[in-house]
């Protein structure tokens, strides 16, 4: 008779080669390959991610370049609306 413990790890098995043929990836066939595999991807959504991150502050800096002062006239507006609200408050007062 199989223990439970065989029967969750063999379907987690079947579970992964599921998802790995869904995803046209290889299979690894014994422990130490799929240890290895799995640290190889591992490795590999590490860089993916680490370039993400290159590319999102590369668009940016090309975002900054082609609207250079969009920085200075958000300010300028948060500024103005700021000093509004002030000037409505007081007149609300009445001062």
């Amino acid at each position: 008779m199989e223990t439970p413990i065989t029967r969750v790890a063999e379907h987690q098995r079947q579970t992964l080669d599921f998802m790995l043929d869904s995803l046209g990836l290889r299979h690894a066939h014994d422990e130490v390959v799929r240890r290895d595999r799995i640290a190889e991807l591992e490795t590999t959504v590490t860089a993916l991610g680490a370039e993400n991150r290159a590319l999102r502050a590369e668009v940016q800096q090309l975002e900054h370049q082609l609207y250079p002062l969009e920085s200075e006239i958000a300010a300028f507006e948060r500024e103005m609306d700021g000093r509004l609200a002030l000037e409505r408050e007081r007149a609300a007062d009445g001062i």
